[in-house]
């Protein structure tokens, strides 16, 4: 990544991961997508995600999302980034 973190400084960042998930029966994710942003908290990363989600369905007909019954999960995922020692 290209994250400026100081020698022997651990920093915590957030990636978003949206997964495309179909609710018919038993709940099975079909789609995985890493979104190219990087947060300071998880509540910036929370916000985008639900953001982000719901234009990833304005790509959706509404047909597509009834009979399959599909759902964008998001997910937050936590890095500890440690600055390199020069």
């Amino acid at each position: 990544g290209g994250w400026n973190t100081p020698p022997g400084i651990t920093m915590t960042k957030f990636v978003l991961i949206l997964h495309l998930c179909l609710f018919i029966d038993e709940p099975k994710c079909i789609s995985t997508q890493t979104m190219p942003f990087e947060f300071e908290d998880h509540y910036s990363c929370v916000r985008t995600g639900y953001h982000q989600a719901y234009k990833s369905l304005d790509l959706l007909t509404k047909e597509e999302i009834n009979d399959s019954k599909l759902a964008v999960k998001i997910e937050c995922k936590e890095l500890k980034i440690k600055g390199k020692k020069i």
